[in-house]
């Protein structure tokens, strides 16, 4: 340690070194008037060297655009709260002020956590990755950046988003306050007549096959008790399932759903379906009963029908969770045990029915974690997975909703079982954390015992029904007996073999150059056989758009999209190919498509926004392979 300097005054410091001691890289104390080393010396300290300010004006510059920007959201703040503010009562506005000019951090927000992504390989490259609430549209690595540049020619900016490609976007920050301040106002239920008149639509349409949510018998005891609770404020949980089935049955497209009841009156569907989430804390404190999982099973299904797939997953994680805390995942079906004492005992028909919710929960799990790449809820080797007795008979023919679809006879679900079951093979073997650390000779194993597994199914199906293995833009169009119910089953069909197929992208063979004929051989015939699925799916998808049901374009548009993405994909790799051309005609095609499907939403949350974000997407990355093909 250096002793104090005598005969010098401590003075003020410099900010930078003096000359000296800049030269020689060494610590200057910059004590006035000279530092220690040119005191030591006897020379002055001097400070003549060229000093650039470069980062002091950069500092500046970049303080002055801070602020600029601050101003900028200040401005669209304040502009979207007086907004918000003309449609509150004179006393609320002052309380609102108050609580602004007290709180200037109150927009600040809790810390973001982003949902986990799923990377997206082609041929061996890392594309990029698509994550289920941010991530995308999708965000490329940087390997997928250079990949797409040597393709193209040119530094193409990708399209981002902060919503995945078929989710919809979420509502701004003010919408979603102003969601907030009408939610916390209590909805009262509809005139028991109103609900009678929506249930004779449910049950007298295809409706209650797809979704058997709810029970003829039991059904009238939560009706008793929601409409006492409207009187009394109990029983949340019966008012919450009240409102769910009102959300998901007045979303029917009736005509496509073979109703032979007359259409009931218009009911506000997206606030019952808000009144149900608000509901949800206090569902949850009541405790496990039929109607809570009644309501949460319900959301889960309109949250895949409204593009709202991580409220959907959320939903479906509690009904998950419900269904295993009260035993539904390893119980058996009622209509095979020994010693029943009647078919038409109470204990019976819940039993039956907790099953159906169990099977509802199943297929959207599973089609959820294709979805987001997130883990199962309900694992296969944690449930009893025997099919419901009444599901395989007749199953065809009520495909088709021209055998009697009533209460007696057996479900449909959402999706069909078979398939779910396939589809959760399918997130085990190659999608799961340790299916994604298998071998290049693992990943070619289980794609082929899956593909053979998928290919006898899809032989169980009668021939006027089943999936053609390759659906050409040449495909005669489909008869009268396509259903919305056939529609779902051919596009999970040619997702599967999508998604399947390109699980062997991610190979390490790909980019070995010590891989085997045989290998490369056997993961060019998947890729081959990935992009062909994608190409059936988007042109059955344009033969069958006029038996898709209004209202269901949220819960249909992953399946076109993921094949645009694998598409896009294969133009960029092989833009000189014979097919580049039809491919990159097919993304017009399914822009088109898709635009056309969406304007049958129904809801009023539905906004022009949304289509044009999607049909933006699909147009940038058409834009994109064009450039390499003309390249």
């Amino acid at each position: 340690m250096q002793s104090p300097v005598p005969g010098r005054e401590p003075g003020s410091r410099r900010s930078t070194a003096c000359d000296a001691c800049f030269h020689r890289k060494i610590k200057c104390d910059s004590t006035k008037p000279r530092c220690n080393w040119c005191y030591h010396r006897q020379v002055d300290c001097t400070y003549d060297r060229h000093r650039s300010d470069g980062t002091v004006r950069k500092k500046a510059s970049a303080g002055k655009r801070r602020n600029l920007i601050d101003r900028i959201r200040h401005i669209d703040q304040l502009r979207a709260e007086s907004r918000l503010g003309d449609d509150l009562p004179p006393a609320e506005k002052q309380a609102d002020t108050a609580r602004q000019s007290a709180s200037p951090s109150q927009f600040l927000g809790p810390i973001q956590l982003l949902p986990s992504p799923r990377i997206i390989h082609f041929a061996g490259w890392k594309i990029g990755n698509i994550s289920p609430d941010r991530g995308s549209t999708p965000t490329l690595v940087p390997e997928g950046i250079q990949w797409i540049q040597s393709r193209t020619g040119t530094t193409v900016p990708f399209p981002t988003a902060h919503y995945a490609p078929w989710e919809k976007a979420k509502p701004s920050h003010n919408l979603a306050i102003g969601a907030r301040r009408t939610s916390t106002r209590r909805l009262e239920l509809p005139p028991r007549p109103v609900l009678s008149r929506y249930l004779d639509a449910y049950w007298s349409s295809a409706i209650h096959a797809l979704f058997p949510v709810i029970d003829s018998s039991l059904f009238s005891q939560t009706i008793d008790t929601a409409y006492l609770a409207s009187e009394s404020g109990a029983h949340h949980s019966s008012r919450a399932c009240i409102f769910a089935l009102l959300g998901l049955v007045s979303g029917v497209d009736y005509p496509r759903a073979q109703c032979t009841a007359p259409t009931p009156p218009n009911v506000p569907r997206d606030d019952y379906i808000l009144e149900t989430q608000r509901l949800l804390p206090s569902i949850i404190c009541e405790g496990f009963n039929l109607d809570a999982l009644q309501a949460t099973v319900i959301l889960a299904v309109l949250g895949v029908m409204t593009g709202e797939l991580q409220n959907a997953t959320h939903y479906a994680s509690i009904s998950s969770r419900s269904i295993i805390a009260v035993g539904v995942h390893t119980m058996g079906d009622p209509a095979q045990e020994v010693g029943i004492p009647s078919s038409d005992s109470d204990d019976i028909r819940i039993r039956k029915h907790l099953r159906n919710l169990f099977w509802i929960c199943y297929a959207l799990d599973k089609d959820i974690s294709l979805r987001t790449g997130q883990s199962h809820c309900l694992r296969d080797e944690d449930c009893n997975l025997q099919l419901p007795v009444d599901y395989t008979k007749d199953l065809f023919s009520r495909m088709t909703y021209f055998a009697p679809l009533n209460a007696v006879e057996g479900p449909l679900f959402p999706i069909e079982l078979h398939l779910s079951l396939i589809k959760s093979r399918i997130f085990t073997a190659l999608y799961s954390y340790q299916g994604m650390q298998k071998s290049d000779a693992e990943i070619i194993r289980l794609i082929r015992e899956l593909d053979d597994e998928i290919e006898r199914w899809r032989l169980s199906i009668p021939s006027e029904l089943r999936p053609t293995l390759s659906y050409g833009k040449d495909a005669h169009k489909h008869p009268n007996t396509m259903t919305m119910y056939l529609v779902l089953v051919h596009l999970n069909y040619y997702f599967c073999i999508n998604i399947v197929h390109l699980a062997g992208s991610r190979c390490e063979s790909w980019r070995s150059a010590c891989s085997s004929p045989g290998m490369m051989d056997g993961l060019k015939s998947s890729l081959t056989l990935s992009v062909e699925a994608s190409r059936s799916l988007l042109c059955f998808l344009r033969d069958a758009e006029n038996s898709i049901s209004t209202g269901s374009f949220w819960s249909l548009l992953f399946y076109p999209m993921s094949a645009v993405l694998t598409l896009f994909c294969n133009l960029l790799a092989d833009p000189n190919a014979s097919t580049a051309a039809d491919d990159a005609h097919l993304l017009v095609v399914a822009e088109h498509t898709t635009e056309r499907v969406f304007l049958r939403q129904i809801s009023e949350i539905d906004q022009a926004a949304h289509i044009q974000a999607i049909t933006g997407f699909i147009s940038s990355v058409r834009n994109i392979a064009q450039q390499a093909i003309k390249k």
